[in-house]
């Protein structure tokens, strides 16, 4: 009997990772899809690595992404 392909399939990742012009400055893979506490989680350690304006790594660009919206983001990048 041949596996389903439902369980060759199961385990899913996400990638979120930092890009910059000179390459990737933090990425974070896990298994499954990130909610907002991964993310801000994610952002966190982000953050760690950025620099104040106007120092190389130190502007935030995000899409309009869901997740990128949920409370704690706007919060996180105003503490930091």
């Amino acid at each position: 009997m041949l596996p389903s392909l439902h369980n060759t399939l199961s385990n899913r990742y996400s990638i979120l990772p930092a890009l910059t012009t000179s390459g990737i400055i933090y990425s974070h893979i896990k298994v499954g899809a990130y909610n907002g506490n991964h993310f801000l989680n994610y952002l966190r350690g982000l953050l760690d690595v950025m620099n104040p304006y106007p120092a190389p790594h130190s502007v935030l660009v995000m899409d309009n992404c869901r997740i990128h919206h949920v409370d704690g983001v706007e919060e996180l990048c105003r503490e930091w």
